[in-house]
């Protein structure tokens, strides 16, 4: 199944690359021709230049499969001489029989000379041909790997960033789930153990449903602060199957946590919003001032990193602090 969905984006590809260079000849060849045929009909420049672009089409479907089937110079010498020798007779064929037949001329009587300027044209067209299909190659095999390598340079930072961001969770997470506590309990070393699981795996992203899962457990843990969560019954299934960096919900729960007010009276509120065209993930705290000085900010900056790779899955990330009172942090996933 992977197989043909490579060998179909392969050829989809291929597809529009040619339409793009069949584009291209067309409008070199009607610069070049302009004059000829200024003041006439438009199917009369089709006619003429038919032939230079299924000449075209021919070139660089043999032109790829020789590439594809990694074919040697052997192979490159006998398909030029056949495409010269072989379209000689089908381009003299078109122009001087078959479109005089219908009162289409573009050229005079034939003569047994114009056999050699005849094969000069083809062998130019041929050229020019070639060229066009090598820096369509070139340029695309240039792109292609331009944009694997940015693909790779992103993953492996994104990696990075994964590895800062969990050492930095774990650190500030056993401090939060610690406190008051003379000792750690079973619940405790059980998400603990649970996270580091999750670590060696080495997931960038996970699903949206799992990390949740760890979030409720992580407030569960938080026994100082007061967690209010709302909307979570309105989520459809597909937002909870969407994808998110490991530990980055939790990462601004932990932050919640970490620079809000002791106490009660002003709970960490969690909201599920639905609208039109988007899910809104809303997480709000108050904000200590006491607490916030102590902060270097690394966590959030980190999750800020590795939500850039997720602009193309439709996830927009902002931050936003409210009257220097309230933290806001929001999370939308579009439909």
């Amino acid at each position: 199944m992977n197989i043909s969905i490579k060998y179909a984006t392969y050829l989809y590809n291929l597809y529009y690359r040619c339409l793009l260079g069949m584009l291209l000849f067309f409008t070199v060849l009607y610069l070049l021709n302009a004059d000829l045929f200024k003041g006439r009909p438009l199917y009369i420049f089709l006619l003429f230049v038919a032939p230079y672009l299924f000449y075209y089409c021919i070139c660089f479907v043999f032109f790829h499969l020789l590439v594809r089937y990694s074919v040697r110079q052997l192979g490159w010498t006998i398909l030029c001489a056949l495409l010269i020798l072989g379209s000689f007779w089908m381009v003299k064929s078109y122009y001087y029989v078959l479109l005089p037949a219908v009162k289409v001329v573009f050229y005079s009587e034939w003569k047994d000379h114009h056999s050699w300027i005849l094969l000069k044209k083809i062998f130019q067209g041929l050229f020019f041909i070639l060229l066009l299909i090598a820096v369509d190659y070139y340029f695309f095999n240039w792109l292609i790997v331009k944009i694997q390598s940015r693909r790779l340079e992103r993953m492996m930072r994104d990696r990075a960033d994964s590895s800062l961001l969990s050492g930095h969770f774990l650190r500030r997470m056993y401090q939060l789930t610690a406190r008051g506590k003379k000792e750690v309990d079973v619940e405790v070393l059980d998400f603990f153990q649970s996270i580091s699981n999750k670590l060696v795996a080495q997931q960038v992203r996970v699903a949206l449903e799992e990390e949740w899962s760890f979030v409720k457990r992580m407030l569960a843990l938080c026994s100082d602060r007061q967690f209010v969560i709302q909307g979570e019954e309105q989520v459809p299934q597909q937002i909870w199957n969407r994808s998110v960096p490991s530990l980055s919900l939790m990462t601004w729960i932990e932050n919640a946590v970490t620079y809000s007010t002791d106490g009660s009276e002003d709970p960490i509120v969690l909201t599920w919003t639905i609208q039109l065209d988007r899910v809104v993930l809303e997480i709000r705290n108050t904000i200590a001032v006491t607490n916030i000085k102590r902060g270097t900010g690394n966590g959030l900056r980190l999750v800020n990193r590795l939500y850039e790779s997720c602009q193309n899955d439709r996830i927009h990330l902002e931050y936003a602090i409210e009257h220097e009172s309230f933290f806001n942090v929001k999370l939308s996933f579009f439909n």
